[in-house]
C-alpha cells in the first residue's frame, strides 16, 4: 500500500510538472487572454499581462460556473459583445497569429459572429471568425465556420467543412502565416477538408480598429453571438498542433489564478 501511494504521488508531481511546462509555452506569444471569470463589473480582465482589459457592452452578462473551464459570459444575440476598443493596436502589423476559444450557441443553424477587427459592416475581411449558414465562396457548404483577414498582400478568406455547428461546447482554434492558408481546428482536429481556402498572400494584417468579441462580418444590423464564450485567446505566432490539443482538452491553463482547481481536479481523477 505505501509503495502504491508513492507511486500515486509521484505520479502526480510529474504529471504536474509537464502540465506547468506545456501551460508556460501557452504564455508565449500572447497578446490577450480572457478567461471570463469575473462575477461582476463592466469589465473583462486581460490575463495575459499585457493590460488589453475588455468591456461588456450592449447587454453582454456574467456567467459564473457556467463556462466551460470556470464561467463564462453570455450574449443575447441582440448586440450584447466583449469589446477592447485598443484592439488595432495589437492586430495590425501581425504576421501570424492564433485565436482559441470556447464557445456554446444556444440556436443553429446561424450566421452569428465570435471575433471581429472592425465595426461589421457585411464582409469577411480584417480579423474575423463566424458560424455562417451557407458557403459563398464555393457554394454547397452548409452550418460551417468562416473566416476572413486583410493584409498588406491582400485578403484571404475561409469556409470550413460542413455541419460543424454545434449547441454543444466546442473549440476553436484559427490560425494564420504570412504566405500560407488559413486554418482551423475544430475540438483540436484540423478541418482538413474545407469548402474554400484561399491561397496564402504575403503580408501582414491591417485594417483593425478594435478587437469584439461576440460579433462577425453578418453582425452588422444588431446582432451578435447567442449563447455563452469562454476562454478567448489571441497570439501573435502559430500554436503547434500539440498546443491546441491542449487548449481544446479544457484543462491546461495559462495562468492559474481562479482556474487552477480544475487543473487539481482533472490530476486527482488521473
Amino acid at each position: 500500500m505505501r509503495n502504491l501511494s508513492w507511486f500515486v504521488l509521484i505520479t502526480l508531481v510529474v504529471t504536474f510538472y509537464l502540465t506547468s511546462v506545456a501551460s508556460a509555452s501557452l504564455k508565449d506569444g500572447l497578446l490577450i487572454y480572457l478567461p471570463f471569470d469575473e462575477r461582476s463589473g463592466q469589465t473583462a480582465a486581460d490575463q495575459s499581462g499585457n493590460n488589453n482589459d475588455a468591456a461588456l457592452i450592449e447587454g453582454a452578462e456574467w456567467k459564473p460556473n457556467g463556462g466551460k473551464i470556470g464561467g463564462a459570459v453570455s450574449l443575447d444575440g441582440a448586440g450584447a459583445a466583449v469589446e477592447d476598443p485598443n484592439g488595432g493596436d495589437y492586430i495590425n502589423g501581425l504576421s501570424a497569429f492564433t485565436m482559441s476559444l470556447w464557445i456554446k450557441a444556444a440556436e443553429i443553424p446561424t450566421d452569428k459572429g465570435l471575433i471581429h477587427g472592425v465595426d461589421p459592416d457585411g464582409g469577411d475581411h480584417t480579423f474575423g471568425l463566424r458560424y455562417d449558414v451557407a458557403s459563398w465562396a464555393t457554394p454547397g457548404g452548409t452550418k460551417l465556420v468562416k473566416g476572413g483577414i486583410t493584409t498588406t498582400g491582400g485578403g484571404q478568406a475561409y469556409e470550413g467543412k460542413s455541419d460543424v455547428q454545434t449547441t454543444d461546447w466546442q473549440h476553436l482554434a484559427f490560425t494564420w502565416k504570412s504566405g500560407e492558408q488559413l486554418a482551423l481546428y475544430i475540438d483540436g482536429e484540423l478541418d482538413d477538408d474545407p469548402t474554400h481556402n484561399d491561397d496564402g498572400k504575403v503580408g501582414t494584417i491591417s485594417g483593425a480598429t478594435k478587437l469584439i468579441v461576440g460579433k462577425g462580418a453578418k453582425d452588422n444590423n444588431g446582432t451578435s453571438w447567442n449563447g455563452l464564450m469562454d476562454d478567448v485567446r489571441i497570439y501573435d505566432r502559430v500554436l503547434s498542433e500539440a498546443e491546441i490539443a491542449e487548449l481544446a482538452s479544457g484543462v491546461l491553463e495559462v495562468e492559474a489564478g481562479g482556474k487552477l482547481a480544475t487543473t487539481w481536479a482533472h490530476l486527482k481523477q488521473r
